[in-house]
C-alpha cells in the first residue's frame, strides 16, 4: 500500500490540542500546507513539538483538504487509524497534559499485538502490548495500574519468530503513565532492565520491524 510522508511542527503541546478535530472514527490533526497526495492515501505523519522537545510518528489517512484563500492558509486533515492507536493515545495524552512529559521519550517504537503476562503484587493478569521499544511498551488495558507501580512482564515472540525467543522474555518495569479515559485506555511501562535483557528486546524489535 502506498504511503506518503508528512510532517507537523508546533511550539507547544497545547498547539496540538488546537489542531485536533474529533470528526471520523478516531479524529485527526490539521496540517498546514498543500495536500501531498490524493485523499484516502495512507501517510506517516511526523509530529515535532519544540517545547518540550518531543517527536511522535503516527500513521493516518489523508482525509480532507481546505484550499488556500486570501483569508486563510491551505491545510489538510490526517485521520488517525485504528492500526496505530497506541501512538494516537500517547500523542493526545501528551498534548492534554495527561502524562508527564518525561514519560514520553523520543524513541523508535514498533506497533505490535503481542500477548503479555503481567505480575503485580502477586497477582497475574493477561493483556496485550500495543507497541514496544527498547525502553518501554504500551499495554492496552481497561484496568491500568497506578503510576509508579512496579510490574513484571513476560512476552513471547509471535509465530515463526518464536525461534528467537523459545522462552518468554521476562522484563521488569514501572508504570510511567496511565490513561483511563476514552475508548482505548492503557498504561505506559518503562523498563527497568540490564543490558542483556535490553539486547534481547532490540533483537526482537529488529525482526518485528
Amino acid at each position: 500500500m502506498t504511503e506518503v510522508d508528512t510532517s507537523l511542527s508546533v511550539e507547544t503541546p497545547e498547539a496540538l490540542v488546537d489542531r485536533y478535530y474529533p470528526n471520523g472514527t478516531l479524529g485527526g490533526l490539521t496540517v498546514d500546507g498543500r495536500l501531498p497526495a490524493a485523499l484516502g492515501t495512507r501517510t506517516v505523519l511526523t509530529v515535532k513539538v519544540k517545547r518540550p522537545a518531543r517527536e511522535f510518528v503516527v500513521r493516518g489517512t489523508l482525509a480532507w483538504v481546505r484550499h488556500s484563500t486570501t483569508r486563510q492558509v491551505g491545510s489538510f486533515g490526517v485521520d488517525f487509524t485504528p492500526d496505530d492507536d497506541a501512538s494516537r493515545v500517547r500523542l493526545l495524552a501528551f498534548a492534554r497534559h495527561e502524562v508527564d512529559a518525561d514519560a514520553v521519550r523520543v524513541e523508535k517504537r514498533v506497533q505490535v499485538e503481542l500477548p503479555v503476562r503481567l505480575v503485580h503484587a502477586g497477582q497475574t493478569r493477561r493483556e496485550f502490548l500495543a507497541d514496544l521499544s527498547t525502553r518501554g511498551a504500551f499495554v492496552r488495558t481497561w484496568n491500568p495500574l497506578a503510576v509508579g507501580e512496579q510490574v513484571q512482564l513476560a512476552v513471547r515472540a509471535p509465530g515463526p519468530l518464536a525461534v528467537l525467543l523459545p522462552r518468554a522474555l521476562e522484563l521488569e518495569g514501572r508504570v510511567a503513565w496511565a490513561r483511563t479515559t476514552g475508548a482505548h485506555p492503557g498504561m505506559g511501562i518503562e523498563f527497568v532492565v540490564d543490558d542483556a535483557a535490553r539486547a534481547k528486546v532490540e533483537k526482537l524489535l529488529a525482526r518485528l520491524a
